[in-house]
């Protein structure tokens, strides 16, 4: 490399604030000057004349690098970040109408709870996520050993679930998802990825999810055939493993109804047959959350004096904040919540790269089920699961599963113009 292109490179360089942002600067001018170079080689002069020329046609250094800083410059989604933030405070809600706030071990534990997830998000949005891009197989045995772990070494059931607690920190199988998000995002990326490679890891991860909870097994189903069908995958391979996966799941489904816990079955049935007698009086009956929900009116009822909710704090807590403070501030909540997931699928349609979309496809469906899943059971759709509602419902690992998410979404964004532009075209005509 000649001492002119040195220099010509460190001037430009100067000017770029970013340290992501000059090396993938210093690639591109590389790339336009061999390609200038090539040009007046083919012209006949020497090899030291077209680099000169090459150089000098470029135009100024210190020109170049300002506009390439502009351009190039890392953004912040303060859109998202916006978002992300209120539903973090809105999160709170359900604690103050609950007078949990008065309690300090809830009090407490939820603003670190916040504060943490507030960290992992930002933290995620200065890592560079595209090194991960390559590194599938390590986050699927990352992930394959978490959940081993916990299925060996778990010492307590919540809500039928295994889950390892370490004093206040309760692992559990959710916390697997994002090292699989990862994973999948990574293998789809390559058209050459096997499909028969996909259905050995699937089925191997799907069973280990199997042993805490059918809904954490959902969401990271869900998540797993949205990503396979936004890959670089046949299509029609994966029509047909996709058809043949729902059947499965179907007959999964209809064995494990016989293995089930009494009370998995009893919310299925009283969804199914809300009418029976035995269901009437349940409090995970639909009929009695269907009356507290109507009931609430537009304002609320602002007590809880003559109204218990279970678990109002975490798998009911659209219910309890419903009957608390009124379909208004509800319809509010569900607002700013669909605007997250809204936000994540616009940045996603204006994305190019592959893996990028793959991250954010999968991002979109591990949330939206979360959310759809938390409202849809309140309102009827969907029988009772121990689904949580994003960064509402009270819980360390629900709040670190969704700020992880959020922090992919930054990260994507912030990095998302580092991408080849027509700037210098437009310097060397």
């Amino acid at each position: 490399m000649s001492e002119q292109r040195n220099s010509f490179l460190e001037q430009v360089q100067s000017q770029i604030k970013s340290k992501e942002a000059r090396a993938f600067v210093s690639a591109e001018l590389h790339h336009h000057l061999n390609e200038v170079k090539s040009y007046w080689l083919q012209k006949g002069i020497s090899e030291d004349q077209a680099e000169e020329k090459a150089v000098t046609q470029m135009g100024n250094p210190v020109s170049i690098g300002q506009s390439l800083n502009r351009i190039h410059r890392p953004k912040v989604d303060w859109t998202t970040l916006i978002l992300f933030v209120a539903a973090l405070l809105l999160g709170f809600l359900p604690l103050l109408s609950q007078e949990y706030m008065n309690d300090n071990h809830f009090s407490m534990y939820k603003a670190i709870f916040v504060v943490l997830g507030g960290v992992l998000a930002l933290g995620m949005m200065l890592i560079d996520y595209r090194k991960m891009a390559n590194k599938g197989w390590m986050f699927y045995l990352l992930g394959t050993a978490l959940l081993l772990f916990l299925t060996r070494h778990f010492n307590t059931v919540v809500d039928g679930q295994a889950v390892f607690k370490l004093g206040p920190l309760k692992m559990e199988g959710l916390m697997a998802i994002p090292f699989f998000l990862m994973a999948w995002a990574g293998f789809f990326q390559s058209d050459r990825f096997k499909m028969w490679k996909f259905i050995l890891l699937f089925i191997l991860s799907s069973y280990f999810f199997l042993q805490f909870s059918l809904t954490t097994l959902f969401i990271y189903v869900a998540m797993t055939f949205t990503m396979i069908w936004w890959s670089k995958l046949n299509k029609k391979k994966i029509a047909i493993v996709l058809g043949t996966g729902f059947a499965l799941v179907a007959a999964w489904g209809i064995i494990g109804w016989m293995t089930v816990a009494y009370y998995q079955k009893y919310r299925v049935l009283s969804f199914l047959n809300p009418y029976n007698a035995e269901y009437l009086t349940s409090k995970f009956g639909l009929l009695e959350i269907h009356h507290l929900f109507v009931g609430a009116g537009w304002f609320g009822k602002h007590s809880f004096a003559d109204q218990f909710i279970p678990e109002a704090h975490t798998n009911f807590v659209f219910l309890s904040f419903t009957y608390y403070y009124g379909w208004l501030f509800a319809a509010i909540l569900i607002v700013v919540l669909c605007l997250v997931a809204l936000r994540i699928m616009f940045i996603a349609r204006n994305l190019n790269d592959t893996y990028s979309k793959l991250l954010l496809a999968g991002v979109v469906m591990v949330y939206t089920v979360q959310l759809v899943g938390n409202v849809g059971m309140i309102v009827g759709f969907f029988p009772m699961t121990n689904m949580s509602l994003p960064f509402i419902s009270y819980g360390l690992m629900p709040i670190l599963l969704n700020a992880f998410l959020i922090g992919i979404v930054l990260s994507i964004y912030r990095r998302k113009d580092l991408m080849v532009t027509n700037t210098l075209h437009g310097n060397q005509q």
